[in-house]
């Protein structure tokens, strides 16, 4: 009865004050705090609750400015903006209060865009954001439990909280990319790459990244960033040349191993794709060049979300050094998507808290969780021959003991791409043997295949042609598992073709 009667009050006040010019800023809060020193009669150490933000144009009893609606002890009164270092604001118990706080601490609440000028850019700038949008379904990583994963990340950490007087949810999109890169689009698109997943160890490095972005967002970094370059009007031209150099990439989809079959994920985009789609001139034009102080707003905030969310503040910059090494290991240092260079990151990273070991510890569930999406981005580098990357790749789910057959297959054709030794090819012959002696494993073609490749680089042709044989009784038994696939029957014509001719030419030698 309470709760409703102060509603109740609060609705009456909210009619009074509009009568006299006044505007709501912000729904029915409950932020709870406590008064530092005396305001007005009410004393020090009472208990308030901050109910809402208005703008009052200016009254006889106000002058014009942004006031919080306050109860304290069974009364309500306006406080200034100024006011509000008089509160000692208390812990928040649930995320709707955690952000509540933030939007009043931070002011995203007086943030409320009301000018007709910019509700229309704001609205072009969405627009523009949603076009990029679907060109990105290019390079789509179609594996819906990740994208469920990283969106439950989001859905825990802000909710429905963090959209206020914008248009719709924080949706999220995972690209194929090599690039270890996260960022938020005008629109309220987190866009998130395969290449970021893989380059974290747990879900607290995940969560510290996707919070950067997220506090980007909102600080509308992107669209004050927009409105100070001022190139609007050559929207049409700049996204044809943008989309007209997607249409040169290659239409073909490529496979682990150049087959499907053996995959159950997202087929590999083309590099020329990626590259096209995720440019500087793109991350610059919608905003996402920001400047050091941006970065730095962002990145405290990153850390209160943290830590309410009770992860490590270490986490961020964990997953920045992370993101480095990356870069480093690939010497790019400078001209870096969404992170400029390497010497801007380090700055970053010198700013944020670091664990005294610069060890985080292991995420056993968040390793099993990405496995597959570390074996799709090894075969993303393989394809783009980043070999080094690709070996580098899956021998992170062979030490997380996370391998599967494609995961020693892929570090097989990685390693025979680069190197031709003895040591070497006798390596990759104990490797083929492990992915054939994982328990419960369905036996895979490709393994046979590249034993057969690798058997006759060591020129040990007559093993090979007891591996063709082996091959293609697999094939046999895979063509009788699928009759009715038109596609897995002209594969199976292809490489028993491949192993007659191989076979013959065997015999020749």
């Amino acid at each position: 009865m309470k709760r409703i009667l102060t509603l109740c009050l609060l609705l009456l006040l909210c009619v009074t004050y509009s009568m006299a010019k006044q505007e709501p800023y912000s729904d029915v809060l409950n932020i709870k705090g406590t008064l530092k020193s005396p305001y007005q009669q009410i004393p020090a150490g009472s208990p308030v609750t901050i109910r809402m933000v208005m703008k009052i144009s200016g009254t006889t009893q106000y002058e014009a400015g942004i006031y919080y609606m306050t109860e304290a002890n069974g009364e309500t009164f306006m406080l200034p903006q100024g006011g509000l270092s008089q509160i000692e604001l208390a812990s928040p118990q649930n995320t709707t209060e955690f952000w509540q706080q933030i939007y009043l601490t931070h002011h995203f609440y007086e943030q409320k865009i009301k000018t007709s000028e910019l509700e229309e850019f704001r609205r072009e700038v969405e627009e523009e954001s949603r076009e990029y949008l679907e060109h990105l379904n290019d390079i789509l990583y179609e594996d819906a439990y990740i994208t469920s994963y990283v969106q439950g990340i989001v859905a825990r950490m802000c909710g429905d909280n963090i959209t206020t007087y914008r248009n719709g949810n924080l949706n999220v999109y995972v690209i194929q990319s090599p690039e270890p890169s996260s960022f938020m689009l005008p629109s309220g698109s987190l866009i998130v790459s395969t290449g970021l997943l893989c380059a974290l160890d747990s879900e607290e490095e995940l969560t510290a990244v996707l919070a950067d972005e997220i506090s980007h967002y909102l600080f509308d970094h992107q669209l004050n960033n927009i409105r100070k370059a001022e190139r609007r009007a050559q929207r049409a031209l700049f996204w044809a040349d943008v989309f007209s150099a997607t249409s040169y990439a290659l239409e073909d989809a490529y496979y682990y191993g150049g087959n499907e079959r053996t995959l159950g994920a997202s087929a590999l985009a083309d590099v020329g794709t990626i590259i096209s789609l995720l440019c500087l001139p793109v991350i610059d034009r919608l905003g996402m060049n920001y400047s050091d102080k941006q970065e730095e707003e962002a990145d405290l905030l990153a850390l209160d979300i943290l830590t309410f969310n009770g992860c490590r503040k270490e986490a961020l910059g964990s997953a920045l050094r992370k993101i480095r090494d990356y870069y480093i290991r690939n010497r790019q240092t400078s001209d870096i998507l969404r992170y400029n260079s390497i010497d801007k990151l380090q700055e970053r990273i010198a700013q944020l808290p670091a664990d005294e070991t610069d060890t985080a510890p292991a995420d056993r569930p968040y390793l099993r969780t990405v496995y597959d999406a570390v074996n799709f981005n090894a075969a993303l580098n393989y394809s783009g021959g980043l070999f080094k990357e690709a070996i580098m790749l899956t021998q992170k789910n062979i030490d997380n003991r996370l391998a599967d057959s494609q995961t020693y297959l892929l570090m097989v054709q990685s390693k025979m791409a680069l190197y031709n030794t003895e040591e070497v090819n006798e390596e990759c012959l104990s490797l083929l043997d492990k992915a054939e002696a994982l328990p419960h494993a369905t036996r895979n073609p490709e393994v046979s295949k590249q034993r057969i490749l690798l058997l006759m680089r060591m020129k040990k042709q007559t093993e090979a042609l007891h591996t063709l044989q082996d091959y293609m009784n697999l094939l046999n038994a895979y063509q009788e598992q699928r009759p009715a696939d038109r596609e897995e029957q002209i594969w199976i014509e292809k490489e028993m073709n491949w192993a007659q001719l191989l076979i013959e030419k065997i015999n020749q030698i």
